[in-house]
């Protein structure tokens, strides 16, 4: 296998094995015709490129999507502070558009609409992009890449000044091809920002983060390679708590802005810290397994106690954890999610029924495995008459914590 940036070959280090598809939750009929695909991590030693080895067409990942941004009220408020921060940052007005690639059910466009800004989504999930559409959203029903940028540009004389894409950038294996759709839909002064899950969480055990829709985990070195290629250039570079840690990163073209000190900051402390190096994510094997050991041990122990344990929540990246884990009904009594389209069909791969949260009032489980573990305060705020009755939440990631 050969980089999708650079095209040196690749060099696996770390598998989860066959692993399903951690966003297709299952009708009963169903689960015995479920596909497992390879899910195996590579390096890029030539420009530091973090990669899946296989990838799932994104036509089979992404055209009927179960996700929809809005669940999450703390992402909601994130959204919104975002608008906020962008909008006085990059000097938006009405006479500026916001186009938003991944845009799914509008939850950040709906906050530059508020803000008086024109907004355009893009989003290949026919079914999210009707959600938004109904919402008042403009968003158009198709994958982005250069061909749709051109077309957006030639036909209907529509660039950005700014592009955003929350957790996209990582989504997409055709990257160079994207990259180049960036700058072809991009104002000559304005800016491209996209927000992604942070490369530095994999050594902090969120390994979790990996799934079939993630192709690519980055360092900043390694994006400044790959935009590089498309005649473009990062010059800030913010950490923000989204996903357990995730970059934001702002583009623009060649010599539009000054290179602000955050980039020759964080570049400095990756190669500091050995993301330019092979072993660094050699390491990360070992330290998972570990973690698992720990989490098994201490569910056998409850069990063996009689006591119950309830899954809260089944994001994807609590789907890859119950499986690469082995995690099923021998230790979880049920599975809960606040998502009604995941509500009465089963989880993937461990094929757990989901119900509403409701049925921990009336089940009063001992403990909750806490999957969306990145927001886990705003959890247990939500359920502090549980916690009141003497229930607990176990957090799993990065190390397991009992509130």
């Amino acid at each position: 296998m050969n980089c999708r940036n650079c095209n040196t070959q690749i060099i696996e280090f770390f598998s989860l094995g066959k692993m399903p598809l951690v966003n297709y939750f299952l009708k009963k009929e169903e689960i015995p015709l479920e596909k497992k695909y390879d899910l195996s991590v590579g390096f890029c030693k030539k420009c530091y490129l973090a990669q899946l080895t296989e990838i799932v067409p994104p036509e089979e990942l992404f055209r009927n999507y179960i996700y929809f941004s809005s669940t999450s009220k703390s992402f909601l408020e994130h959204c919104k502070k975002i608008a906020s921060y962008l909008t006085k940052k990059l000097n938006l007005s009405p006479k500026s558009l916001v186009l938003e690639i991944a845009s799914n059910d509008g939850a950040q466009l709906q906050y530059f609409k508020e803000l008086g800004i024109p907004i355009l989504g893009v989003d290949p999930a026919v079914n999210v992009a009707e959600v938004a559409n109904k919402k008042g959203i403009p968003t158009i029903p198709e994958f982005f890449n250069y061909d749709f940028a051109k077309k957006l540009k030639e036909e209907k004389n529509i660039s950005a000044d700014l592009i955003f894409g929350a957790n996209v950038l990582a989504h997409v294996p055709e990257i160079v091809d994207f990259v180049r759709g960036v700058k072809e839909a991009l104002k000559p002064k304005g800016t491209a920002v996209f927000e992604f899950p942070y490369i530095k969480g994999l050594m902090e055990n969120k390994f979790d983060t990996i799934y079939h829709e993630h192709v690519f985990y980055y360092s900043l070195i390694a994006l400044i390679n790959l935009f590089e290629n498309a005649d473009l250039e990062i010059y800030d570079v913010e950490m923000t708590p989204m996903q357990g840690g995730s970059l934001m990163i702002f583009i623009s073209n060649p010599g539009v802005f000054p290179i602000n000190k955050n980039v020759k900051n964080l570049t400095a402390r990756e190669i500091k810290s050995g993301f330019d190096r092979l072993e660094t994510y050699q390491k990360i094997s070992e330290n998972v397994l570990k973690l698992k050991n720990e989490l098994i041990d201490l569910l056998k122990q409850i069990k063996n106690e009689g006591k119950k344990i309830v899954a809260y929540s089944a994001p994807a990246k609590g789907n890859i954890l119950l499986n690469y884990f082995g995690i099923n009904d021998n230790y979880l009594d049920f599975i809960v999610d606040k998502s009604e389209a995941k509500q009465g069909l089963y989880t993937p791969g461990t094929h757990l029924l989901v119900y509403s949260p409701k049925k921990i009032t009336e089940d009063k489980p001992d403990y909750l495995l806490v999957l969306c573990w990145n927001i886990a305060e705003e959890v247990i705020g939500q359920l502090k008459d549980y916690r009141s009755q003497g229930g607990k939440f176990i957090i799993p990631i990065p190390s397991i914590k009992i509130i």
